[in-house]
């Protein structure tokens, strides 16, 4: 069972620092992190790009015998970032061999690790093709940030593929905060919202900022629900324990005691959330043992089955179902 979780340290190109990230969140006593890849805006500003070529006349095609090769796999690529060449990663998790777990086994607790990407979001476009990116499947968790009242709106309609709504400590004050029924059915419908404390550590206006607004996310949310508090830690200085980290809620005006659940709880909830998405919706038990089927209704399966038979459509079915074993048997025969 999952104790307490860290859902924020940043993967930046660097196998070993980030493994040295997970070695310190283990030894402080999270049992789950989540490495996150954070790409910035989902792509470039078409604006700069069409100023430029405006009053140059049009390219001649190059033929495709003498194409890049290279080029070509790049415009073909969803575009991320304000370099305008960058396409979204494939997820890091860093390999367990390289941890110390023998804490963790002690105590009775199994580590595990997820992956997670960040997005800072700027308008419905970006929204369209982040919720429609092909590799958005392949991350356990999605994680947006943005500014604009309305993309929040947009979230709490098709809000469905996302995560978590990520506030930084240098965001500044965040318009949306001031659209509480907004903020609330967003809770209702299983979005969680994450306080990133690590750049508060080091930056006195920073710091006033974060606890600003988380003061004003913990009455909106109405005591915390679906909130989340992260490091969002790039260095090994930054990361803090689960209980020191919990203990950041007296400065959001709350109670001790109620701190935990921004570690645990509500971060275990986001991650349940986030892995039923990658279950399957339904299952099928085949069996010729009518007798293994399990019945709701507390009666023997064969049973059912007969009363179902009295139903035209259903006694339909099972002919057809027969007609086309009996085919199946005859192909298999002469095979």
């Amino acid at each position: 069972m999952m104790q307490f979780a860290e859902l924020n340290l940043h993967h930046r190109g660097n196998a070993e620092k980030t493994t040295n990230l997970v070695r310190r969140a283990v030894r402080m006593g999270y049992d789950a992190v989540v490495i996150n890849i954070d790409i910035g805006q989902m792509e470039a500003k078409s604006s700069d790009k069409s100023a430029e070529t405006e009053h140059q006349p049009p390219r001649k095609k190059k033929r495709k015998s003498n194409a890049n090769p290279t080029e070509a796999i790049k415009e073909q690529s969803d575009v991320i970032g304000g370099g305008g060449g960058d396409v979204v990663p494939d997820p890091f998790l860093v390999n367990e061999k390289q941890l110390d777990l023998s804490s963790l086994e002690q105590a009775g607790r199994k580590f595990r690790q997820f992956s997670r990407l960040t997005v800072h979001l700027t308008d419905s476009t970006s929204v369209h093709k982040l919720l429609h990116h092909a590799k958005l499947k392949l991350y356990d968790l999605v994680a947006v940030r943005f500014d604009d009242e309305q993309i929040l709106m947009t979230l709490q309609r098709k809000g469905h593929l996302i995560d978590l709504i990520s506030i930084e400590a240098d965001s500044g004050k965040v318009p949306w905060l001031y659209l509480p029924k907004v903020v609330q059915a967003c809770v209702a419908c299983g979005l969680g919202f994450e306080l990133v404390y690590s750049k508060a550590l080091f930056s006195q206006e920073n710091r006033r900022q974060f606890f600003s607004n988380a003061r004003s996310l913990m009455t909106i949310t109405r005591g915390g629900r679906g909130v989340v508090l992260s490091s969002g830690a790039d260095e090994i200085i930054a990361i803090r324990a689960p209980y020191d980290a919990a203990n950041l809620c007296t400065l959001f005006g709350m109670e001790p005691r109620h701190g935990r659940k921004f570690v645990a709880a509500n971060a275990k909830a986001i991650l349940l959330r986030s892995q039923s998405r990658r279950t399957i919706k339904g299952s099928i038990h085949v069996t010729s043992d009518l007798s293994a089927i399990p019945s709701s209704l507390g009666q023997p399966s064969e049973l059912t089955l007969q009363k179902l038979a009295q139903i035209p459509e259903f006694e339909n079915q099972l002919k057809l179902q027969e007609k086309d074993i009996d085919r199946d048997v005859e192909m298999i025969a002469i095979v």
